[in-house]
């Protein structure tokens, strides 16, 4: 508002300087910024990558059930799972016991890491997100024409240059759809 509580003195934009001269938040605007940038970014890239190299594969199919798996839990399964990896105790922290089977004296919540706690509860998200992105990705390279691929071998393109000019603009579309409704989740 341009006015006061009272509605009783104009005081322009006097209300957005406060907000954004105020340090809290600055760092919750960054900190959106930054899981709107990374989680879709990195669930997408990785649900491709899994859409890829297990397309044709023999055991494809079961690899692809076990990284979907995740995205039938619940939330609230997902938090219990991660709460044993990040527990802060070494008896049940897998994060701590392996820091104390290489020689740590002390326990660490890493959920406490200033910066970087941020990325380990990101990393949830990925987990139950690169299923998603997996399916619609792989059904997306399913769908590409045999033929332009070939025509492509033919021509002389190695592996990544299939991939990276023939597959990749064939379903970006579908990469821009994953992308936006995983952005949307994370908002």
């Amino acid at each position: 508002s341009l006015y006061n509580r009272t509605g009783d003195e104009f005081i322009g934009f006097g209300n957005y300087r406060a907000m954004f001269a105020d340090d809290a938040f600055t760092t919750a605007l960054f900190n959106n910024a930054l899981w709107v940038l990374v989680v879709p970014a990195l669930s997408t890239f990785l649900g491709l990558l899994v859409a890829q190299l297990t397309d044709r594969m023999k055991w494809g199919n079961i690899a692809k059930s076990l990284i979907f798996m995740p995205m039938a839990i619940s939330f609230v399964g997902a938090s219990l799972i991660w709460k044993f990896v990040y527990a802060n105790n070494g008896d049940i922290g897998l994060i701590n016991a392996i820091r104390f089977f290489f020689g740590a004296d002390e326990a660490l919540d890493v959920l406490q890491l200033s910066f970087w706690n941020n990325f380990f509860l990101m990393f949830i998200l990925v987990w139950i997100q690169t299923g998603f992105a997996m399916v619609i990705l792989s059904a997306a390279l399913r769908g590409i024409p045999e033929e332009t691929v070939e025509a492509a071998i033919i021509d002389g393109a190695n592996p990544f240059q299939v991939f990276f000019r023939i597959k990749v603009p064939q379903i970006m579309g579908t990469i821009v759809v994953v992308w936006t409704t995983i952005t949307i989740l994370v908002l």
